[in-house]
């Protein structure tokens, strides 16, 4: 799987440490799943119901809860993970849900940005719900307290708390697209989308945090490593910035003086449309890396600054072509419709979240515990959730090691639409050990 995530969490990390110094399923890998969604026995081979002894488990309810920072100052939705999770419940139990149980995501506790540990400690003390997703939050500071009591856990991965060491694995943290962050990594997509725009002199900024500046130091080894080659190279950085700055004048005036033609931010959108209007009106011909941007609000309203810019996420887009869009994203987009949930990445997010969930949950059996779901996602080499990622190995790296090869789908912005740089596949993969940057497609 890509790396996108650890890119993202230069950028919300960044501006959340800033605002906390202020105060403010179907798939199934390589494995073999039951098949309750083809209207088989959910139950045993025999028919016989098994009853389970397990925290949120009844005999007609699988009851889960959720943590999302609704409440943040970012603007960032992080609620609608919810409406992911709730649209592939719906859609499970519809078909007769998972070993004779509905699917319930009783709640969606609200950490209010700065709580999360207080409220994931509340959801361990009370041991009611047998697993904890979505979890999509600013910071992930009660992530232990999931480790220590073995909670299968799912969530959006921009925090390094789901990062595991082969001293602590941390097992039962399960990320949408993989756990491992490799935060200050060189990355592909900085060198590869400034290749791919004709782009050679980069401009960085950052806010002055170690989230963010990680982030920019990320981005700077993608250029050291894979730009050369093709002229690229860093002419112009800023590491320095406040987070809610509203004055990019001076920075955009020395990019421009150094020809600075690609502008890499570890920011939020809000900073990119500052330095995008700012570009505008000093006439800086530029583009901009916008690893944060699978926002389709954002471009109905600002899509005109950001023409030809660069935009990458982890997952299938809404924009994969008819032809070759994966089962899982044609579920998503018709059961977000029959639920009446709102389609954002994070929605997307909490949908993968449930995929998993559930593929796990099938294939531990009618005697299912958590630990036996957490060992079946951990058996699994090549999870795709049906077609919608080019593929995660949870047995062997995704607790503990990079992606290898990096994959993402890489968009660019026309007319302030997306539309996918590749027709030869959805994900664009490269080999992150080899020295030059040769894509292959899934």
């Amino acid at each position: 799987m890509g790396e996108v995530h650890m890119l993202k969490v230069g950028i919300v990390l960044g501006t959340t440490a800033l605002l906390a110094l202020v105060g403010c399923g179907n798939s199934t890998g390589d494995t073999t799943a039951t098949t309750e969604a083809d209207g088989g026995d959910t139950s045993t081979e025999s028919g016989e119901f098994v009853a389970v002894d397990a925290p949120g488990v009844t005999d007609t309810e699988i009851r889960v809860e959720g943590v999302t920072a609704s409440t943040n100052p970012l603007g960032i939705p992080a609620d609608t993970a919810g409406d992911g999770v709730n649209a592939y419940f719906e859609m499970v139990n519809s078909e007769g849900g998972v070993h004779g149980r509905d699917l319930v995501l009783s709640e969606v506790h609200d950490d209010q940005l700065a709580n999360n540990s207080a409220v994931i400690k509340g959801i361990v003390d009370a041991d009611s719900a047998f697993a904890v997703l979505p979890i999509a939050t600013m910071l992930f500071t009660g992530a232990d307290q999931l480790v220590d009591a073995n909670v299968p856990s799912f969530g959006w991965t921009i925090n390094p708390e789901w990062e595991g060491t082969e001293e602590n694995p941390k097992l039962n943290l399960f990320g949408q697209a993989g756990s491992f962050l490799c935060l200050g990594c060189a990355v592909p997509a900085p060198a590869f989308t400034a290749d791919l725009g004709s782009r050679s002199k980069i401009g960085l900024l950052s806010y002055s945090v170690p989230q963010s500046t990680q982030c920019l130091e990320s981005w700077q080894k993608s250029i050291d490593r894979w730009g050369e080659d093709s002229g690229i190279e860093v002419v112009f950085e800023d590491a320095s910035l406040t987070y809610g700055t509203t004055d990019l004048s001076v920075q955009v005036k020395k990019m421009a003086d150094a020809g600075v033609d690609m502008a890499m931010t570890c920011m939020d959108n809000n900073a990119s449309v500052t330095l995008a209007k700012e570009m505008k009106k000093q006439d800086l011909d530029a583009i901009q890396f916008l690893p944060n941007a699978y926002d389709h609000e954002l471009m109905d309203e600002f899509g005109d600054l950001f023409e030809d810019s660069y935009v990458m996420i982890s997952f299938a887009p809404l924009e994969t072509p008819e032809d070759s869009k994966p089962k899982g994203l044609e579920n998503f987009e018709e059961w977000m419709d029959k639920t009446g949930g709102e389609i954002t990445e994070n929605s997307m997010v909490g949908w993968l979240n449930a995929d998993l969930f559930v593929t796990g949950l099938r294939d531990a059996g009618p005697d299912f515990s958590r630990q036996s779901v957490i060992d079946a996602i951990n058996s699994y080499e090549d999870y795709n959730a049906e077609g919608m990622l080019p593929g995660v190995n949870w047995k062997e790296r995704a607790h503990t090691e990079r992606s290898q090869p990096d994959c993402n789908s890489y968009m660019i912005i026309k007319d302030g639409e997306f539309e996918l740089v590749s027709s030869e596949g959805t994900f664009t993969c490269f080999d992150v050990e080899a020295d030059t940057l040769e894509p292959s497609y899934q």
